[in-house]
């Protein structure tokens, strides 16, 4: 029986490299030479889920009084007509969406204890217990996915789920997947990382960027 509830919890946390989490769909602009898309669909526990884009831009991160680029990241949304762009609005209003993704496309190397530190660092700032099973599971599978390289991109997409539960998941860029199940909340508390209370000035602008 141990053995079998063992297989269960890593077939839940799986990591599966064979498919993508987001197909992007459609030519977008670029952003620090990276071509970006106006659609994707998310791939979610067999469903295709259509999103679309509804903002992207570039996050820099202070580093000894230089502003060093780190990644550009974009937003999508499953409606985007529910999706409202108010600072105050934005990150409760991803209750109405069926699907929520954040993909970063790294303009440099980035070791996966700072990825970490980052993601942690941001829930924080907003009052997220790092210690909550779901929200802990998110920040190990970021630590165990290794570096974010350059040139690839991390996806973390949210979805509601058809039992009522709420999933997230997490692609490295080497295309593995971690899957991380929760109740109602857990998305929000993981996209507070970016359309909640900014962490540093770079991920304010970032936020900026997402909602204008």
């Amino acid at each position: 029986m141990k053995l079998l509830c063992t297989s269960i919890v890593a077939l839940l946390l799986s990591v599966n490299a064979s498919a993508a989490l987001l197909t992007p769909e459609g030519a977008g602009e670029k952003i620090e030479k990276i071509s970006l898309s106006t659609g994707a669909t998310a791939n979610v526990e067999g469903e295709a889920i259509k999103l679309t884009s509804v903002g992207a831009g570039l996050r820099a991160k202070k580093v000894v009084f230089v502003n060093v680029k780190v990644y550009v990241g974009q937003l999508f949304v499953a409606s985007p007509e529910s999706f409202k762009k108010a600072d105050a609005e934005a990150l409760g209003s991803l209750k109405d969406q069926k699907a929520v993704a954040v993909q970063m496309h790294f303009v440099r190397d980035v070791d996966a204890e700072n990825v970490q530190k980052s993601f942690k660092e941001a829930l924080k700032v907003n009052k997220i217990d790092t210690e909550d099973s779901s929200v802990k599971q998110f920040l190990d599978s970021v630590s165990k996915g290794g570096e974010a390289k350059e040139g690839k991109a991390l996806t973390v997409v949210g979805a509601h789920l058809k039992d009522g539960s709420e999933a997230i998941l997490y692609e490295t860029t080497n295309g593995n997947v971690s899957e991380i199940k929760g109740s109602t909340g857990l998305i929000e508390k993981i996209f507070s990382i970016w359309l909640g209370k900014p962490s540093d000035d770079g991920v304010a602008q970032l936020k900026k960027s997402f909602l204008k």
